[in-house]
């Protein structure tokens, strides 16, 4: 509790000795709304800045910070804090700063910030979310762009793109074509020493990697059946190819790796909005996906050659249903009421073959099929207690069934979980915003703890594991907002998390399929519980007052912290994989009358550590640096360039003879590699 205590003390304070400093600046009046917990950017704010897309226009909103949803399974609680027109998208591998970017500035009616508690938004639990909202009748826009990237290897990674839009008579119809394709060469240096500090093997890699992605979206919208349908459909080809020779000089040899991979992945979605009698609302959502994976890759070394090839298929089929219903006046204030349903199947077929030393290598769970059928029913009740002050109350139940057959062995699994949310907003003053947040959250299974997997160089193999549970998270969230002048803002909040049935990696012990004598196997299961804090502060200082015209100073730090129990050695650590500290900042500058934009920034390199059951690794990068320049000559046209200075990372790794508890160091290896330094320019023509 002292420690709990302590670090609401550091927020407090942080926020405290942060809004004096900056509250002088604070002079300029904040757009106007009838609804306290909505703030409006008409076109107008954005003129000087001469944006060319809704991705453009979104960047430049004060104490906004993109948040593009995440990837997992289903629509519940996946979304993105942008919206278009008050609804989300119905796709998923469409990312939404892509959508966003093929919205003309010229389509844009006006963006919204919405605070959590405004009535007829589905906040998706998040605390702020922006709502595009469109001109009805836009006419017919488009935009043509090509991009070239040259590496400092002197290699050249081109890109093109093409897109239309019509939006007429409360029709809209959107097509979109992108295509990449590039090479990189990289090269690194291996380093292996022995427990007594010398060095037995030094290794230097060159290898080339080349890639090409092509993708194709259509959109149409407009009435349907008494209401509006929104239509998305895309087809997704990612291909990449790695080929790299490591000479060994010491002992000698030499060592290589081939690896092919080509993903093809098509998705539809359907949304159906109608009005229906006494102020009610029906919102209809389906969607379908397909994906298909195919990889290769060889790894030889003088001591064993080993081949893999692995096939999976992967399909997702999603149907929800969502009913508003109209704000009910009460001598209390305004409340509403909305409630849902959502039913998502998802399945994955994965076949993988094995090879050492040209021989066949069984393990279980290398042909698995794994099928997730999964429910989440919802009730939201929204109440503007006053003008300032909001409430939101979500009450979720989710309910699955996972069945996993393979040759890691078959298991059915069914699942419940009631899910409560509480959200509340605070207006203690005009242009300062207090938000707290409490929910109950489960984590997607990874498909990959049902399958199989090999590591031929450390000699670590992986089962599946068709038996394990999602782990379930409570969050509290309390999040700050001030804004001052036009474009300065001050956000600070902190996020306390409580985990249980934390998933973590052990060791067992086994006969593979077709063997004879155990073998040692890395497995997922449940382990046990966590926690983890972070405290996040982030400010736009505009630079006028200083005699720095049109330039802003943004930046952003976070500390993070957290604690769970090795599943090995029983000792408290923090969580695998975490980053401690992180930073980032930038200066930018407008210039009007010349029609030129241009940024310098800079963040923090990676560092974190990793705990395996007979490994311990740790990873790190220096920070990196971008300078970004855009000229935009009129309405038309739009020329970007800029430099990208990456960052050498350095890792390394220690490999037990058995788990981290009772095993000895085997060895220890450090791998540099050199950062990937890359120019550019992208040229778009706008009609």
């Amino acid at each position: 509790m002292a420690g709990t205590r302590g670090r609401w003390r550091l927020l407090g304070a942080s926020i405290l000795a942060l809004s004096t400093m900056l509250a002088a600046a604070a002079s300029a009046q904040a757009p106007a709304s009838a609804d306290p917990n909505i703030t409006p950017y008409e076109p107008a704010y954005f003129t000087e800045f001469r944006p060319v897309t809704a991705w453009d226009m979104i960047g430049r909103i004060p104490g906004f910070q993109f948040d593009g949803g995440t990837s997992a399974r289903g629509f519940a609680g996946t979304a993105g804090n942008v919206l278009i027109d008050g609804e989300r998208p119905p796709t998923r591998s469409d990312a939404l700063s892509t959508v966003l970017s093929r919205i003309p500035a010229s389509q844009v009616l006006r963006i919204d910030i919405v605070r959590a508690g405004a009535g007829g938004i589905d906040m998706q639990g998040k605390s702020v979310v922006a709502n595009v909202i469109r001109k009805p009748d836009a006419g017919v826009t488009g935009a043509m762009s090509a991009g070239l990237t040259l590496t400092d290897q002197g290699l050249f990674q081109p890109s093109l793109g093409i897109q239309v839009q019509r939006q007429r008579d409360g029709r809209s119809m959107d097509g979109s074509f992108r295509y990449n394709n590039g090479s990189q060469e990289t090269g690194s240096v291996r380093e292996r020493r022995n427990p007594a500090g010398d060095v037995v093997m030094i290794g230097l890699e060159d290898g080339a990697f080349g890639y090409t992605t092509a993708e194709a979206t259509g959109v149409y919208e407009g009435p349907f059946g008494g209401g509006r349908i929104r239509a998305n459909a895309l087809i997704n080809y990612n291909s990449s190819v790695y080929e790299g020779a490591e000479t060994l000089i010491l002992p000698g040899g030499q060592e290589s790796s081939l690896s092919d991979a080509v993903r093809w992945r098509g998705e539809a979605g359907l949304r159906w909005t109608r009005s229906l009698p006494r102020g009610m609302n029906l919102e209809l959502v389906g969607f379908q996906s397909i994906t298909d994976n195919d990889n290769t890759s060889q790894y030889d070394t003088p001591s064993f050659t080993s081949d893999v090839l692995s096939d999976q298929l992967s399909g997702e089929s999603i149907l929800g249903a969502t009913l508003k219903f109209a704000d009910l006046e009460t001598g209390f204030g305004d409340v509403s009421f909305e409630a849902g349903t959502e039913v998502a199947l998802n399945w994955v077929d994965s076949a993988s073959a094995y090879t050492f030393d040209d021989s066949p290598l069984l393990l279980p769970g290398d042909d698995t099929r794994v099928e997730e059928l999964r429910s989440e029913t919802f009730v939201t009740a929204r109440w503007a207690a006053r003008t300032d002050l909001s409430v939101e109350a979500n009450l979720r139940y989710e309910l699955s069934r996972i069945i996993a057959t393979g040759t890691a062995g078959e298991g059915e699994t069914t699942l419940g979980y009631l899910k409560p949310r509480l959200n509340l907003t605070w207006t203690p003053a005009p242009r300062n915003t207090v938000t707290f947040k409490l929910e109950k959250n489960v984590d997607q299974l990874s498909f990959g703890a049902f399958t199989a997997s090999a590591a031929f160089s450390t000699g670590i193999f992986g089962r599946g594991n068709p038996d394990i549970r999602p782990a379930q998270v409570w969050l509290a969230n309390a999040r700050y907002e001030r804004l001052f002048d036009r474009q300065g803002s001050l956000v600070a909040e902190f996020t306390h998390e409580d985990f249980s049935d934390v998933l973590g990696v052990v060791v067992i012990e086994e006969i593979p399929p077709g063997g004879t004598t155990p073998r040692t196997f890395n497995i997922t299961r449940n382990v046990g519980t966590a926690t983890r804090d972070k405290l996040t502060l982030s400010s736009r200082l505009p630079l006028d007052r200083f005699g720095f015209e049109g330039g802003i100073l943004s930046g952003q730090v976070y500390y993070r912290w957290s604690n769970t129990t090795d599943p090995v050695t029983f000792e408290d650590r923090r969580l695998s994989g975490e980053q401690v500290v992180g930073w980032s900042f930038a200066l930018s500058q407008n210039l009007v009358a010349e029609r030129i934009s241009w940024s310098v920034s800079a963040s923090s390199g990676s560092e974190s550590r990793s705990f395996g059951p007979s490994t311990l690794s740790n990873f790190r990068s220096d920070p990196t640096f971008n300078l970004g320049l855009t000229y935009r000559p009129d309405a038309q046209w739009s020329v970007s360039g800029g430099l990208y200075i990456a960052s050498d990372s350095e890792s390394d790794f220690t490999l037990f003879s058995g788990p981290r508890n009772v095993g000895a160091p085997l060895y220890t290896e450090v791998s540099r590699n050199p950062g990937s330094s890359q120019a550019y320019i992208s040229v778009r023509r706008s009609f």
